[in-house]
């Protein structure tokens, strides 16, 4: 019928360049990210003769830390799933 004929090479190209992107987007999201495999770092504490504003950046830190620790480990667990 009158419809348009691509070559059977750049055809076969083409799907081959699909499912070489498939198969990379796949593996990109099977990686772990580097950052859930590293340490926990503990927050820098106040020293013990500290002013108000001391104390409150000191729970700032702490609250940040744990809240980052426990996005990474969720995190950590998903991809473990």
């Amino acid at each position: 019928m009158g419809g348009r004929r691509f070559p059977v090479p750049v055809v076969l190209a083409l799907a081959v360049a699909a499912a070489v992107a498939m198969y990379a987007d796949k593996a990109r999201a099977d990686s772990a990210d580097a950052s859930l495999l590293q340490a926990c770092v503990d927050p820098v504490l106040a020293p013990a003769e500290s002013s108000d504003n001391e104390l409150a950046a000191e729970r700032l830190r702490v609250a940040k830390a744990y809240l980052d620790g426990k996005a990474r480990h969720a995190a950590l667990v998903d991809r473990v799933k």
